[in-house]
């Protein structure tokens, strides 16, 4: 067909062509409106937008704006690195954002995160030493190591690094620092992080090109040395001053709630002590003591006519977790001594989950005589230990399957449900149970990267969900976490329908799905 005459195309836009004004448009463009606000009411976050002030309303405009901004410079500059995004705006304004409460937070990752501070508390701690179960540490085969604290009598002179040493011998840990062939201290700290299952890039932390390789393949396998990072965490003076370290951290990063994941069996062991305790009796004390000092601090030097400051932080309970991949007897003795806790720290104990990748270990469906019986314990004790699990992180079977079992059994939350969205049904039990889902933002989840996360379309569906920190002891390069602020920067980046009211929402969330006390299922 010819292209049209000037003659015919000016008669087409001056009497066919409806104008933006035509009531054949406006009635379009009114329905459009009409759809788009009808499935707008499924969001979980409508009501909160709804009750946006005026203020609001310009912050989130504002922010917006910024946020454009930065996407425009994404074209030119990468923001996405740790040094560039902590220089953003938006980061300034997602920093000083209060974040709620952060529901799921494993100790052990969170050491990992914080692998630095932690291995100078170990080397400023008098009495660590470091052995090695066989061979030395300047060969490539599999080895044990332990940090432990030991008393002067037991430390030996000789180095740990030489072809010489004795299997089994505890060295000081400053003196292996010291003498590490390969840059001393700084040399040995790295190595240290490498064995923890930190992937350190460009640093040369082993003896040999071989060992080196070795270290890296393990931390990025999974298979790192958790037991090394438990032995230096859970000695009681380092223990304290790292939850500590833990409880201000988190306070500057807004969050004003927390309640911390701690997996059992851990050895714990006193000040002094050579002998791990029997019972979990004092390593609570220590963290009811803790959280009681800190919230005591941090209400004394907060400023109640400051509107703009973040609220202080209100305290932290345990979430008690048992490693998933344990046979029936040891889950049943860990949930038995989960239950002695809560009778004696009812405060401290908020609930109870499993540990461990659900593909690597027992389902909950293979899991449910012990289950059962820790719920029938619970009943016949009069206490209340609810459920918090996790389930559906995968796209395996188990993992899917999990989700099943986890409403089924009453869960108040589901940590990291990234496979909820493929079942529609369950989203619906979701809701109708109250039901909220933490989420974690990582690359490459589930089809690509952030932007592929189902947090948008589980909101978008009306699942009321909360943004939480990973709760797997996993490889972290360079041990660093920018925490719960890189998480909300994250999601406002990420996708556009977020923005700051949509953050807003998310912080509610996990205010409102906090376990700030005691509650049966049916006043929950």
């Amino acid at each position: 067909m010819a292209p049209l005459t000037e003659e015919e195309y000016h008669t087409i836009l001056t009497t066919e062509l409806p104008s933006p004004t035509s009531p054949v448009l406006q009635k379009y463009l009114s329905s459009r409106t009409a759809l788009i606000t009808e499935e707008s009411r499924q969001r979980s976050d409508f009501s909160f937008r709804q009750a946006l002030s005026p203020i609001a309303k310009r912050a989130c405009d504002i922010v917006a704006k910024i946020r454009h901004d930065e996407q425009q410079q994404q074209q030119h500059l990468d923001i996405t690195t740790p040094e560039t995004m902590t220089q953003t705006k938006s980061w300034a304004i997602i920093k000083r954002f209060p974040k709620g409460a952060l529901l799921r937070a494993q100790l052990d990752a969170l050491a990992l995160t914080n692998i630095d501070h932690l291995i100078n508390l170990a080397l400023d701690t008098p009495g660590m030493c470091l052995s090695c179960s066989h061979g030395n540490l300047a060969t490539a085969e599999e080895r044990r190591h332990q940090i432990r604290f030991r008393k002067n009598e037991t430390e030996s002179e000789q180095s740990i690094w030489s072809s010489n040493y004795e299997n089994g011998t505890f060295v000081p840990l400053t003196k292996a620092a010291e003498e590490y062939p390969e840059g001393g201290k700084p040399g040995f700290t790295q190595w240290l992080k490498a064995r923890c299952g930190v992937i350190s890039q460009g640093v040369n932390t082993t003896t040999t090109l071989e060992t080196e390789k070795t270290e890296h393949l393990q931390a990025a396998e999974g298979r790192a040395d958790s037991d090394l990072l438990r032995d230096m965490l859970y000695y009681e003076p380092i223990f304290r001053k790292f939850l500590r370290h833990l409880l201000g951290q988190a306070a500057d990063d807004g969050v004003s709630w927390l309640e911390l994941r701690l997996t059992f069996p851990l050895n714990y062991y006193r000040t002094g002590s050579e002998s791990p305790d029997p019972d979990s009796d004092q390593l609570f004390g220590v963290i009811g003591q803790a959280e009681l000092s800190y919230h005591r601090r941090a209400t004394a030097s907060s400023d109640t006519t400051d509107p703009g400051q973040r609220p202080p932080f209100w305290g932290l309970r345990i979430i008690w977790t048992t490693i998933r991949s344990q046979d029936q007897r040891s889950i049943i003795e860990d949930a038995d001594s989960c239950i002695a806790a809560k009778m004696l720290w009812p405060d401290l104990v908020a609930g109870y989950d499993l540990a461990g990748p659900e593909n690597l270990g027992r389902s909950l469906t293979d899991m449910l005589p012990e289950l059962f019986w820790f719920r029938k314990q619970c009943a016949l004790e009069e206490i209340e230990i609810p459920f918090f699990l996790g389930a559906g992180g995968g796209s395996d079977a188990a993992s899917e399957g999990n989700l099943f079992d986890a409403l089924l059994l009453g869960t108040r939350r589901l940590g990291n449900a990234q496979s909820l969205y493929r079942h529609p049904r369950m989203m619906e039990a979701v809701k109708d149970k109250r039901i909220l889902v933490e989420n974690y933002l990582v690359p490459n989840t589930i089809g690509g990267g952030i932007s592929y996360h189902p947090l948008p379309a589980l909101i978008a569906q009306g699942v009321s969900c909360a943004l939480s920190l990973d709760d797997g002891v996993e490889s972290v390069e360079n041990g660093t976490s920018l925490g719960m602020t890189h998480q909300f920067w994250q999601a406002l980046h990420a996708w556009e329908s977020m923005g700051l009211a949509g953050l807003g929402s998310l912080a509610e969330n996990s205010v409102r799905w906090a376990a700030f006390e005691e509650q049966s299922s049916e006043s929950w």
